[in-house]
């Protein structure tokens, strides 16, 4: 006698089953990838939103670093811009405040302006109030010694006792001395806006840090923390320990939470954005358990419609097929009766289409300049406060050149836009170091690029005071642009043709100088390419 093995007893005990007891386990069965897929789903999609939650608050969390970038980019260009302005590097009387309030008016980061003396004494404000000395200051002494520009970390201001960042800009005079220092505040008002979006998108928390772990800034604060160290707190110590990303754990107010955060330039501060985790994972639980429960709904209404359906296609014809089996065996045979292999296809189509509805619902649904120069936005807004200054009244003014790319639209069209944007950003490191410290350089769009140049005044050349130095800064600018570059493995060429135009010799109106830099650039690439054009009365618009 063989032995009676398991899968033998396990068959015998399903022939042994009733038909309709098989057809419900066989739907039962059919049915099981589509629980497991729903059960993997609600797992997924929990995870996915605890993930979501962590991506989304690193991202708003970089978002106020890229806006803080922004800013102190901003506040480089103003500088330069008031640079430009004899009055304000003079500190002249009357004029000097007015031009700092009206450019603290333009920009709303900016917690004013001043112009100090080398050794630290502010002698303009554009509060028009007198300011302690800051020689004390170290971004001050590095802006003094080093002749550049230079930034501090995130401080607290000895008047209003807010979280700042200072800029400070050195004016040469034309022996390279310092003759002045252009300072500017900014501070942290863009944190308020920002805050009110997370709390909006999730109920966080935006908390500035500088370098040493002390909170600068929290939106909201109810508990105080402004102004507090928390170098010992753990997740304080992540964050510093880390340049940018995700942490989780216990938050500065005791609520556990997922922080996102980002370095806020070189200045060592960090800027966080914090979200509850336990009401971000309750939200989930929430609309995962209504998934969850329409699931089960459609799984029960499922099983009914199928059961139904085979019991209709089914039972009904094998019901049939019995009575004419009966009276066949009396002799009445029905011929029109369909045969039973025709209701098992339809069953595997049924089951085929039950899958195909699970992978139905598996379906989940996730200025930045290239040059880093300023935009025509910055280049308008420019040449509008030179406009509203006025003229200069000792003869100096600003020189206005119009660039324009030669051979760049073919390198772009042949090898593509990343090689094109390669190109673009050379270009744009190549300009700033043509240019002087306080000269303005931009980015008109695709490959015009337009240069202001601060002009001294000549008084021994008259008339052509300003052309000469700068037709020679065009040359020049003309040269290091035609040097060959690579981009992309490529070694490539490009030129240069330049527009020049002096404001306000040529016209009061800055704008108006700009067009006439404009139709001396047609004039330069219409005589050849690759070499600058002055211009003069009666150019072709």
């Amino acid at each position: 006698m063989r032995p009676r093995f398991p899968f033998t007893s396990a068959r015998m005990a399903w022939a042994g089953l009733g038909l309709r007891t098989r057809l419900t386990a066989f739907l039962l069965l059919t049915l099981l990838p589509l629980v497991g897929l729903v059960a993997a789903m609600v797992v997924q999609e929990r995870g996915q939103k605890i993930e979501l939650a962590r991506h989304d608050t690193f991202l708003f969390a970089e978002r106020g670093a890229v806006q803080q970038g922004e800013i102190l980019q901003q506040a480089r260009s103003a500088l330069r811009m008031l640079a430009l302005m004899p009055e304000v590097r003079r500190t002249v009387p009357g004029r000097c405040p007015q031009i700092l309030a009206q450019a603290a008016g333009l920009y709303p980061w900016s917690a004013g302006f001043s112009v100090a003396a080398p050794d630290g004494r502010q002698l303009c404000t554009s509060s028009g109030m007198p300011a302690p000395s800051i020689a004390d200051r170290g971004y001050f002494r590095r802006a003094v010694e080093t002749r550049q520009l230079a930034t501090s970390g995130f401080m607290l201001g000895r008047v209003s006792g807010k979280p700042r960042m200072a800029v400070a800009l050195p004016a040469l005079d034309e022996t390279g001395a310092v003759e002045a220092v252009l300072i500017t505040g900014v501070d942290l008002q863009w944190l308020s806006a920002l805050s009110a979006e997370v709390a909006e998108a999730s109920g966080g928390v935006v908390t500035v840090f500088d370098a040493h772990g002390t909170v600068l800034a929290r939106e909201p604060d109810p508990t105080g923390l402004t102004g507090r160290s928390m170098t010992s707190h753990p997740l304080v110590q992540e964050i510093m320990g880390r340049g940018a990303g995700v942490a989780e754990g216990t938050g500065l107010d005791g609520i556990p939470r997922i922080t996102g955060f980002a370095p806020l330039g070189d200045s060592g501060a960090r800027i966080t954005v914090g979200v509850s985790r336990d009401r971000t994972v309750a939200a989930v639980d929430r609309k995962l358990l209504l998934g969850s429960g329409v699931m089960v709904v459609l799984v029960f209404l499922t099983v009914i419609g199928l059961w139904l359906l085979m019991d209709r296609l089914v039972l009904r014809q094998l019901r049939g097929l019995l009575a004419s089996a009966e009276r066949l065996s009396a002799g009445g045979f029905d011929p029109s009766h369909p045969c039973a292999p025709h209701h098992a296809g339809e069953i595997g189509e049924v089951s085929r289409a039950v899958h195909a509805m699970g992978r139905t619902l598996q379906s989940i649904a996730l200025k930045d300049p290239l040059t880093g120069l300023g935009n025509r936005r910055f280049l308008d807004g420019h040449l509008a406060r030179l406009g509203g200054a006025g003229p200069p009244p000792d003869g100096a003014g600003v020189a206005v050149l119009y660039l324009d790319l030669d051979g760049f639209k073919p390198i772009n069209d042949r090898h593509g836009h990343p090689v094109g944007d390669a190109v673009l950003t050379e270009v744009g490191t190549r300009l700033l170091r043509s240019i002087r410290d306080g000269d303005v350089a931009a980015r008109l769009g695709g490959d015009e690029f337009v240069v202001l140049a601060r002009i001294l005044p000549e008084p021994a050349r008259g008339a052509d005071a300003g052309s000469g130095s700068a037709m020679a800064l065009a040359a020049r600018i003309i040269h290091d642009l035609s040097v060959p570059l690579t981009a992309g493995g490529l070694d490539l060429h490009i030129g240069c043709s330049a527009g020049v135009a002096l404001w306000p010799r040529h016209h009061p109106d800055p704008a108006q100088v700009l067009h006439a830099a404009d139709q001396a650039l047609y004039a330069a690439k219409k005589a050849g390419r690759g070499q600058a054009v002055l211009w003069r009365e009666g150019m072709p618009a």
